[in-house]
C-alpha cells in the first residue's frame, strides 16, 4: 500500500506540468526570439518594397525611351517634355504607356536629345535619375523629392572654333539669328584639342544637323558584314559609333533607324546615348540629290559613302563622287570603296 501511494504521489507530481519558473524561462526564450526574427523579417519585407519601387522607376525610364523613339517617326520632339504624377495617376494628357501601379506622386522629363530624369515617391522612399545617369540613386531620407538640376550640353556656340579650313572664321548665322543654310562649314572640337570638319545639313527649331567634311578615317566599311540585308546598315552603324565614341564633346542622344522604303525591307533599329548617325534619304532628298541620275547632289556631300536607306534591289544606298543617289548592287557585304561620313545634332 505505501508503494502505489508513493507512485501515485510521483505521478500526480509528473501531472502537474511546467513550474512558473519554467514557464517564464520558455515566455523568456519565445521573446529573445521574436527580437531577432521580427526585425529580419521586417527587412526582408522592406527590401522587396524598395525592389519593386525600383523596377518601377526602371519601368518609366523605359517607358520615356519609348515616348522619344516613337515620337522621333513623327519628326521628334520640339522641347522638353515633362509627365507628372500625383496621387497614383499622369496628370493632363501627358501619359507614358507602363505597365503596373504608378508611384505616390514625381515626375518624369525627356528632353529634345533624348535623356530621360525622374524623381518619384511612394512616401517612404524617393528614386532620382540624372539626365546623363545611366542608374538611379534611392534614397530613404529625404526632404523633397525634386527632378535632378539638368547640366547644360555643348552647342555648337559653345564647340565651334576658327580654323584655316573655315577662313579663320565662325559662319556668322552662329551669332546674329539668321539660319545657317545647308552647306555652311563648321569646325567643331569633338573633344578637347580635336578639331573635325563639318558641313551643315540643316538648322531647324534651334536644332543644327551637321555632317563630317569626308569619310571618318578614310576608310571604307561593309553595310552589313553579315550579308543579309534585311538585318539593315549593321556594319555601318557598329563603325560610325566606334569611330565617335571618343568624342566626348558631343552631346549624346537616341535615334531610329527606320528603313525609308514601303513596305520595310528591315525593322526598325533603335540606338541608345550614341554620338552620331548615319544621313538619311529623306535628308539626302532635300538636300537636292536625286535618285534619276540626274547628277544634282551637292558636290560638298558626295565622297562614297553610306545613308541609312536602302534601295528596291535590297542593297545600301549610297552618294558617289557622281553626285547622285543609287544602291550599291555589288553586293553590300563586300564594298570596296564606300565609308560613312558621321552626322550630328547640336542645339545652336
Amino acid at each position: 500500500m505505501f508503494k502505489i501511494r508513493k507512485r501515485s504521489e510521483k505521478m500526480n507530481k509528473q501531472r502537474r506540468g511546467f513550474t512558473l519558473i519554467e514557464l517564464l524561462a520558455v515566455i523568456v526564450i519565445l521573446a529573445i526570439i521574436a527580437l531577432i526574427a521580427v526585425p529580419v523579417i521586417m527587412n526582408i519585407i522592406s527590401d522587396a518594397r524598395k525592389k519593386a519601387f525600383e523596377n518601377t522607376a526602371y519601368g518609366l525610364i523605359s517607358a520615356g525611351e519609348m515616348y522619344y523613339a516613337g515620337e522621333l517617326l513623327n519628326g521628334g520632339i520640339k522641347e522638353d517634355v515633362e509627365f507628372i504624377i500625383s496621387n497614383g495617376e499622369f496628370e493632363g494628357t501627358n501619359k507614358l504607356e507602363v505597365n503596373g501601379a504608378l508611384p505616390t506622386n514625381g515626375k518624369v522629363k525627356v528632353t529634345t536629345d533624348g535623356k530621360v530624369a525622374l524623381a518619384i515617391t511612394n512616401g517612404a522612399i524617393c528614386i532620382k535619375k540624372g539626365y546623363d545617369a545611366s542608374k538611379i540613386e534611392t534614397l530613404e531620407e529625404f526632404e523633397s523629392c525634386e527632378l535632378p538640376t539638368a547640366t547644360q550640353a555643348n552647342t555648337l556656340t559653345t564647340l565651334a572654333v576658327a580654323s584655316e579650313y573655315t577662313g579663320n572664321a565662325i559662319a556668322s548665322c552662329l551669332t546674329d539669328g539668321s539660319e545657317c543654310a545647308p552647306g555652311t562649314l563648321f569646325a567643331i572640337e569633338v573633344a578637347p584639342d580635336v578639331v573635325e570638319i563639318f558641313y551643315v545639313v540643316s538648322d531647324k527649331n534651334n536644332k543644327v544637323t551637321l555632317i563630317t567634311s569626308g569619310n571618318i578615317d578614310n576608310e571604307t566599311v561593309a553595310w552589313n558584314a553579315s550579308g543579309v540585308n534585311a538585318e539593315g546598315p549593321l556594319t555601318a552603324i557598329a563603325f560610325i559609333e566606334e569611330k565617335t565614341n571618343s568624342w566626348v564633346n558631343i552631346p549624346e542622344f537616341n535615334y531610329t533607324y527606320a528603313d525609308e522604303n514601303d513596305p520595310k525591307v528591315y525593322q526598325d533599329i533603335l540606338k541608345t546615348n550614341i554620338k552620331a548617325r548615319l544621313l538619311t534619304r529623306a535628308e539626302a532628298l532635300d538636300l537636292g540629290c536625286s535618285l534619276d541620275g540626274s547628277y544634282t547632289c551637292p558636290s560638298w556631300l558626295s565622297s562614297n559613302h553610306w545613308i541609312s536607306a536602302v534601295d528596291v534591289e535590297l542593297s545600301g544606298q549610297a552618294i558617289y563622287d557622281a553626285k547622285y543617289l543609287d544602291g550599291y548592287l555589288g553586293g553590300s557585304a563586300d564594298a570596296s570603296y564606300l565609308g560613312v561620313r558621321p552626322v550630328i545634332e547640336l542645339s545652336k
